[in-house]
């Protein structure tokens, strides 16, 4: 069984005693093998995992899906809450420790920035975990589960907002989120009475595929999804996370929609920065959606 606690959302759900920030943190557990997939904005995260008796100690990966704050920021307490023995996870390292920025309106020139960095070094992360580990393309970490990155940009039209930028020498320059990854997990078979007879009718039939969790997928969610099916020669059934279509257009949400539907991802869990709309245009084409706020936990 893959369970999923959602330890940080930008809303809370029915525990009015676990508290709601901007950004993402899950708690996963894949049979014997403990995840935590980012860490939230701050301390809140680690106060809600607490509350829901998450076992610090036990976890062996802390998967960073990105170095934006809302996503990582939360790691500075992971030493003061115990996770100690955990390996850290990120991607391509050159980008992942730039001091990255936002855009914003004003300012002389137009060059006004809003930092949003993870805030510490790579010198940091060593200090405090058993291992750094850096996933430049796919990186297996456990019997069926991988960490995914530098993903194909086949979808031109998944583009990333121009106002997100990075530090790079004395200039600011475009951020292409170098260092995204995602976490795939292969789905359990479900027992059916007619298995053995379709395997006979379908010899090259894939009986399992996988569940993609991602943080913002700032590459764009179809290329992501594409990039994990080619790397691991099996489809992904669930997409959980954040997808960052909460500012898009319906036009682009509507073709993410149907691009996930047309590969044969069967079922959503979309929070943190998904946007509102999204849910509306998927009931619409028919696609079930799972919203994980604070505290909602999904069984696989």
């Amino acid at each position: 069984m893959i369970k999923i606690l959602t330890v940080m959302d930008n809303e809370v759900s029915g525990n009015q005693g676990l508290k709601a920030c901007h950004g993402l943190s899950f708690y996963i557990q894949k049979d014997d093998v403990k995840f935590m997939f980012d860490f939230g904005p701050g301390p809140e995260t680690w106060e809600n995992a607490r509350r829901m008796n998450v076992p610090f100690k036990e976890i062996q990966y802390g998967v960073f899906s990105h170095s934006h704050y809302d996503h990582s920021s939360g790691f500075l307490w992971a030493e003061e809450y115990g996770m100690t023995g955990a390996a850290a996870v990120y991607g391509a390292e050159d980008s992942f420790f730039q001091a990255k920025y936002s855009a914003e309106k004003g300012g002389r020139g137009g060059n006004a920035y809003t930092y949003m960095g993870c805030g510490f070094s790579k010198e940091y992360v060593a200090s405090r975990v058993s291992q750094a580990l850096v996933c430049r393309d796919s990186l297996k970490l456990a019997h069926g589960c991988w960490a995914v990155g530098n993903f194909q940009r086949d979808c031109l039209w998944e583009q990333i907002p121009g106002k997100y930028v990075k530090e790079e020498g004395s200039k600011m320059v475009p951020d292409l989120f170098e260092d995204e990854i995602c976490l795939a997990l292969e789905l359990q078979e479900k027992e059916d009475p007619n298995k053995d007879l379709d395997r006979k009718e379908n010899p090259d039939k894939k009986e399992n595929g996988l569940a993609l969790i991602a943080g913002c997928s700032h590459p764009g969610i179809v290329n992501m999804v594409k990039t994990v099916e080619k790397r691991l020669s099996m489809p992904v059934r669930i997409v959980i996370g954040g997808i960052h279509l909460m500012h898009a257009d319906d036009e682009r949400i509507q073709k993410t929609v149907r691009e996930l539907k047309a590969m044969g991802v069967k079922e959503a869990a979309f929070n943190h920065c998904s946007g509102s709309r999204l849910q509306e245009i998927l009931t619409v084409n028919g696609m079930k959606n799972i919203g994980l706020k604070t505290g909602d936990c999904l069984c696989l």
